[in-house]
């Protein structure tokens, strides 16, 4: 399995915090490795010293469950099949805003980010993985043609 590089991850911070400032908001980015370490952070001036932690929530929760946070959400809602498994860790966030890190089929880590909209805070995800030409687009395997 190979590592996020560093230089990677400089690129991945660079990228997310000019889409940051684009939307107008101090948001907080983090990047965690495939095995939840995390790896990268910053927050900027302004930024709220509580995106810290959410932004780190969001990428541990994308690699953890590999997928979106989004997708980990509708599954933990009430009635869903897997509510209450929020409660089973408290580095789960069920928040939009966190995206898995996958190049050709293969999860590296996961990318977090806190202090905007949630649409704001996606496509601060989807633009810093795009600086590094990392999968953008991620299907909900539980909906899945069997």
């Amino acid at each position: 399995m190979r590592e996020i590089k560093l230089s990677e991850i400089r690129k991945m911070l660079e990228a997310g915090g000019r889409k940051a400032q684009e939307c107008g908001k101090p948001s907080t980015v983090a990047i965690v490795d495939f095995g939840g370490h995390l790896r990268g952070l910053e927050r900027p001036e302004g930024g709220r010293i509580a995106n810290v932690d959410i932004a780190i929530k969001k990428a541990w929760t994308a690699i953890a469950f590999k997928r979106p946070t989004e997708m980990v959400r509708s599954v933990m809602m009430p009635e869903a099949f897997g509510y209450g498994l929020q409660h089973t860790d408290d580095r789960i966030c069920m928040v939009t805003g966190g995206l898995p890190i996958v190049e050709n089929g293969e999860f590296l880590g996961g990318i977090g980010v806190s202090g905007g909209l949630i649409e704001e805070d996606v496509a601060v995800c989807v633009e810093a993985l795009k600086a590094c030409g990392f999968t953008t687009e991620f299907a909900d395997p539980l909906k899945a043609k069997k």
